[in-house]
């Protein structure tokens, strides 16, 4: 279970890229201010308007009267204070307040007396239409005070969000391919876009609303507490129990939203699965039960979503019920001090002095308008509890570390030119489920290959042939034993050294949505275009794109597919070719193409391969290979059984002459 310390982490690796942008951000919050501020100033005219319509007291009526009672109120007070023994020190004190308070409010009466009410029209109705034009022109202010903090808090968040979603996909290119496939395209994809999105909308709101209503309702609860303190306290005793309904209905929410999440997940892997197999599904009628799975999986996102939206429909009316309880805490006290024209109830003073009903009516307008924030925020806090399962999914992401470590302080390794050894090698892939132990890939492995030498790897599936050729340029490290190049432990050098001495052609052939010229270049990002011609002359790419009226510029769309399975290959081998590597591994290169195309590589690999070590991993080695292979390794069951030349493993394997026999039924067959 997630602790709260990581909770906080994640919350506090988010404002962290947040603060990068903190200019607009303060700004934004400025701007809550200023909103807070107007909305404040908003309901406090209440406080004239009664005035005028009921109490039928004009405004420079109401100073002057506000300004003698307090007046009056300091000289009793300073007359009283007189009286008292010196050592009464607590009740000195307590009278000194009132009269400072008192006196304070002389003052500011006396300002308003001066500044204001000659600006104020002796007409009541001419008073009132003034006091709503300026609501109006204070509503104007905050609305483009409202769409400049969303539009500011808008652009921190998406740059934000677009740098956390950049160290996300780099944190995944820095880990093993083991992790990568373990945890899935689709899943990936998941965290990098809807997690994301979640994180986005969940701060977005946190940015806005959850700075700019608290603050909207302090304001209210302030000048509430400026009116009569004693009423607003009885107001907030309810405030403790939002605070633990809300942290108990947070906790399932978040919860909730991690289950949403990971079923999202599922189906992304539904639709990538169907649509990266799709030739498949049609061809074997599959296509009910990919949607059979396909509706199971978005019913069970259905339910996921549910329990949270179940959980998220309790949270407003529950905190507005809550909000309405605490004002009538407050409310019905207060016209009760009213109505009975006194200052006590049940033998407490909740008044210092008599209450009218203006008091009231501004202290009920006050406390309801803390109501309107607090029903906001009811309905933004799910929405930033699923922000912050979003984080955590993402940050769990970007913490994940790799198998294979890069060393502190790694070795320079020079051009691979005398062996490449591997020394007693076990391996055996990690299982997701950790109680199931999977059989060994490998076991106590022991192989080695002179520079220059052309080893071909036979056996039948599962033999261990990729996962041994997988561990050289590091895609997963060894269990136990050591990978040598030159007598160098590969683990000890850094792994981008490492692999820009390898070359890689493999069956499922991945090239980019991206032109023929790029896909070549991908092998060699700092090679001229002399050198890619060359390639691309030596692979027999020239041959074919000609056809194209782009040439080397045509587009070849996603994985290549405007192009065949031997084109795509011969691509490949040109991409391999510009990286001029020391070492090639050729992994089933030529299994999925046809004999001219085969042909055609095994004639670029006589030349190629000169000066090179190469592997060709391969269940049967062809007859087009036979006189470029110095070398046969057969591997069964993770072990290497035998070695030799292709005659000498006829009569000695029997393992490699089943596979040999094989092959040539196959061929046969075609």
């Amino acid at each position: 279970m997630e602790s709260k310390q990581e909770r906080m982490n994640n919350f506090t690796r988010v404002a962290e890229y947040f603060w990068r942008y903190k200019t607009r951000f303060l700004v934004s919050v400025v701007c809550a201010v200023g909103i807070a501020a107007l909305w404040c100033a908003n309901l406090s005219a209440v406080y004239p308007v009664v005035n005028v319509l009921f109490e039928e007291e004009s405004i420079p009526v109401y100073i002057e009267r506000n300004i003698a009672l307090n007046q009056r109120e300091v000289a009793e007070k300073t007359e009283y204070l007189a009286t008292i023994d010196q050592a009464e020190f607590e009740k000195r004190a307590r009278l000194q307040r009132k009269i400072s308070e008192a006196s304070r409010s002389v003052q500011y009466y006396s300002w308003l007396n001066r500044y204001v009410v000659p600006l104020v029209p002796d007409d009541k109705f001419s008073t009132l239409s003034l006091i709503l034009v300026l609501v109006v022109v204070s509503t104007v202010l905050k609305c483009a005070l409202i769409y400049l903090q969303e539009l500011l808090v808008g652009s921190v968040i998406y740059r934000a969000t677009n740098d956390i979603r950049a160290d996300c996909f780099q944190a995944c290119l820095n880990l093993d391919s083991q992790a990568i496939a373990n945890e899935g395209s689709a899943s990936l994809m998941a965290r990098m876009t809807n997690d994301i999105m979640q994180l986005a909308v969940g701060y977005s709101a946190f940015g806005t609303k959850l700075i700019r209503e608290p603050l909207k309702a302090a304001a209210c609860i302030g000048a509430a507490f400026y009116l009569n303190w004693r009423l607003t306290l009885l107001a907030l005793v309810i405030v403790p129990v939002i605070g633990i309904f809300l942290s108990s209905v947070g906790r399932k929410l978040k919860k909730a939203a991690h289950r949403a999440m990971q079923s999202i997940a599922r189906i992304y892997d539904n639709i990538s699965e169907t649509f990266d197999s799709f030739r498949i599904v049609t061809a074997f009628g599959g296509q009910q039960r990919q949607l059979e799975k396909f509706r199971a999986s978005n019913d069970d996102y259905y339910r996921q979503t549910m329990k949270m939206v179940k959980v998220h429909s309790l949270i407003r009316p529950t905190t507005e019920l809550f909000g309405v309880i605490a004002v009538m805490l407050a409310f019905a006290p207060g016209a009760y001090l009213v109505l009975r024209g006194t200052k006590f109830l049940f033998g407490v003073q909740l008044a210092a002095g008599q209450l009218t009903i203006t008091d009231v009516m501004t202290l009920y307008v006050f406390l309801a308008g803390t109501l309107d924030p607090l029903r906001k925020l009811s309905s933004v806090f799910g929405v930033i509890k699923q922000g912050l399962a979003g984080a955590d999914r993402v940050f769990a992401l970007v913490d994940r570390e790799s198998t294979v470590p890069e060393v502190d302080a790694p070795l320079v390794m020079p051009r691979h030119g005398e062996n490449i050894r591997f020394e007693d090698i076990s391996y055996r892939y990690p299982s997701l489920d950790t109680s199931i132990k999977r059989d060994a890939a490998l076991t106590k492995v022991n192989l080695q290959v002179k520079s220059g030498e052309v080893v071909a790897i036979v056996g039948p599936n599962g033999s261990g042939k990729s996962t041994l050729l997988a561990l050289l340029p590091r895609f997963m490290d060894a269990d136990s034993g050591t990978v040598k190049i030159d007598g160098t432990d590969i683990r000890s050098v850094a792994t981008n050294d490492l692999r820009s001495q390898i070359g890689l052609v493999t069956q499922d052939t991945m090239l980019f949505n991206d032109t023929i010229y790029e896909n070549i270049r991908y092998g060699n990002p700092d090679a001229t275009a002399e050198q890619i011609q060359a390639a691309a002359e030596q692979a027999h790419v020239t041959s074919f794109i000609d056809r194209f009226p782009d040439g080397m510029e045509t587009e070849i769309g996603i994985g290549g597919k405007r192009l065949s399975g031997g084109q795509r290959q011969r691509i490949a081998l040109a991409r391999a070719i510009v990286r001029d590597p020391s070492i090639l591994i050729l992994d089933e290169a030529t299994s999925a193409v046809d004999a001219q195309s085969e042909d055609l590589i095994n004639t670029v690999l006589k030349k190629f391969a000169v000066g090179r070590t190469v592997f060709i991993i391969t269940h049967v080695l062809s007859e087009t290979f036979l006189d470029l292979v110095d070398r046969i390794v057969v591997m069964d069951q993770g072990q290497i059984v035998a070695t030799g030349r292709h005659d000498d493993l006829l009569k000695s394997c029997q393992i490699y002459r089943s596979l040999t026999q094989a092959g040539i039924n196959r061929s046969a067959a075609a």
